[in-house]
């Protein structure tokens, strides 16, 4: 077959799936050229979760009717001229493709004014082609409309999830961009809906208007000046860790990124006063040279490499280590008392009655009569304590036969029988228990229990967004969440009986940020059992009392199937006496 050359139009919207690859990207691209244009003032307005619109505003510094043309063609860019500005880079966009790759799949109208300019530009794409370009009256800055996103690649259109879901990956993108960029003010419209409204402020300011004032008590500072990297920013007490990931927020030189090779830094500065698989949130800004860093390895810029990584990692964790002992550990103890005072003891002081111990000195342990009285003054001396006194019975043959219990490892609940050692998997035994008591369930996956106080709590904004669209599910799980608006945050109402409200709210965050969450919503009741069952089940490490082992292996072996989990999982492992003796021959 022969080659050909694609035309511009076909090559642009191949170059836009890497750009653009839902209406989140381009928001990103567009409130980061707004960044770039020096706008103090910015709004965002989204309609279907950027199916039908998507519109930025600024008030920056617009454009002449020359380059409100050239803007949409393919590498154009006011940011670089040489190969040598791609080591010296201060601004978030630089390459020239994002509003190419957009006009290529979208319908666009642009509108643009300069400052010295008494009329603005208007310049109307569809599909990458220019339609129309004409004057207009309009306010300095940019206002740019994004219409009907993939109208001309129907198959990438199908491939979005529900409004909820991609609502709150635009959601994920505003906040990126308004974290770091606090000298500039921010409106987000969702479908004729106020979602924020952010006046420029300090950095702890928009991190709190955004995820709540009840952050603003846990959130401790981090400051380190090395000749390598500038570090500030917050990290959170240990008490508001969490057990996902989802509230990590890096920044360098006014850019996000991701990085889990210094996120690890962070937890590892953690790793003596939290659980385990719990991690902290945290809003870290990094200042670097640009000629030590290269930005340009990743499509959307947000993986980062870094020439001195290494000992950034060391200064962070060290930083961070700091500003836990300062401002976290030094506020729950009190060195206001610099003395300690002792009470003076001289010879008038009344010295407290030593201890006595009194006994009968004609007690008679071989005396039948003598020894059944003391034992009745001794079960009377405890009637308070043991309301119900039960025989103990130290019959030789009742020994051999009772069943001894223990723990291996934390992990396995082995009984001994006369020949043999049965080893039973905690976590997967009381997964079994928990899945046969969900399926039995007539109503909702699981029993709940009405708190008698809501709790109010603020989840992070991408979850927010999508826990009134999931609230049914939610039900099926035994969880009953409201939007308080007074409160500005969700209240629990009900959670499951078998669930702490921290680990309750840990669940619903899980739950909603998964990938499938839409496939979630139509799942069997079956599935929905083995899902919950498996968040609830006793975990390996955790210490069980003997009461505890009866418990599981008794209602474990009530049930018709207690050899393997609901997914197929092997519980129970038989060791027998011929086992042992084969391994000795």
């Amino acid at each position: 077959m022969a080659i050909e050359v694609l035309d511009s139009v076909v090559a642009n919207q191949i170059a836009a799936g890497e750009v653009v690859n839902r209406p989140a990207s381009l928001v990103k691209e567009l409130l980061e050229n707004a960044i770039d244009s020096g706008a103090d003032e910015i709004l965002l307005i989204v309609k279907d979760a950027g199916r039908t619109l998507v519109q930025v505003k600024d008030n920056g510094c617009g454009m002449s009717r020359e380059d409100a043309q050239k803007c949409f063609l393919p590498h154009a860019t006011s940011k670089i001229r040489t190969s040598d500005d791609l080591l010296n880079l201060t601004t978030m966009g630089f390459r020239g493709e994002a509003l190419s790759s957009i006009a290529s799949i979208a319908q666009i109208e642009l509108q643009t004014r300069r400052e010295e300019d008494e009329l603005g530009t208007r310049v109307v794409i569809e599909g990458g082609i220019i339609k129309e370009v004409s004057e207009i009256s309009c306010p300095k800055g940019t206002n740019i409309f994004v219409k009907n996103i993939f109208f001309n690649t129907p198959a990438r259109r199908n491939f979005l999830k529900s409004d909820s879901v991609e609502f709150g990956h635009i959601n994920e993108e505003f906040i990126r961009v308004c974290l770091v960029n606090t000298n500039v003010s921010f409106v987000l419209y969702n479908n004729e809906q106020l979602q924020y409204r952010l006046d420029a402020s300090s950095f702890k300011r928009r991190i709190t208007d955004i995820f709540g004032s009840n952050l603003k008590e846990k959130l401790l500072p981090i400051e380190e000046n090395v000749d390598i990297v500038k570090i500030q920013g917050f990290v959170c007490k240990a008490e508001l860790c969490r057990k996902t990931k989802n509230q990590q927020y890096f920044f360098v030189n006014g850019r996000f990124m991701k990085n889990n090779y210094f996120a690890n830094a962070i937890e590892r500065a953690y790793s003596n006063i939290i659980q385990d698989k719990t991690y902290p949130i945290f809003f870290i800004q990094l200042e670097v040279e640009p000629k030590n860093i290269d930005v340009n390895i990743h499509p959307t810029k947000t993986e980062i490499k870094f020439l001195d990584d290494k000992v950034i990692y060391a200064v962070l964790n060290a930083a961070t280590k700091k500003s836990i002992g300062q401002y976290s550990l030094a506020t729950e103890l009190d060195f206001s008392v610099k003395t300690i005072e002792f009470p003076v003891i001289n010879k008038n002081t009344a010295i407290p009655a030593q201890p006595s111990i009194s006994f009968n000195s004609s007690f008679n342990p071989f005396d039948v009569k003598s020894s059944i009285s003391q034992q009745s003054v001794e079960v009377k001396s405890y009637a308070d304590v043991e309301q119900i006194s039960m025989p103990l019975d130290l019959n030789e043959t009742n020994i051999q036969n009772k069943t001894i219990v223990f723990q291996f490892a934390n992990k396995y609940i082995v009984s001994q029988s006369k020949d043999s050692f049965t080893f039973v998997d905690q976590t997967k035994a009381s997964e079994r228990i928990i899945f046969e008591k969900l399926m039995q369930e007539d109503k909702n996956i699981v029993e709940s229990q009405r708190l008698l106080t809501p709790f109010p709590h603020n989840f992070s904004p991408q979850v927010n967004c999508q826990v009134q669209e999931f609230s049914s599910v939610l039900l099926q799980y035994g969880i009953e969440l409201e939007y308080d608006k007074e409160q500005e945050c969700f209240v629990l109402l009900s959670k499951p009986f078998s669930q702490t409200i921290e680990e309750c709210l840990d669940f619903v965050e899980e739950l909603i940020l998964t990938p499938n969450m839409d496939e979630i919503m139509n799942e069997k009741k079956e599935d929905k059992a083995l899902r919950l069952s498996k968040k609830l089940s006793i975990k390996y490490g955790e210490r069980l009392s003997d009461y505890q082992m009866q418990t599981i292996l008794s209602q474990l072996y009530c049930l018709a199937n207690c050899q393997t989990t609901a997914d197929g999982q092997k519980i129970i492992y038989k060791l027998t006496i011929q086992d042992i003796e084969n391994k000795f021959i």
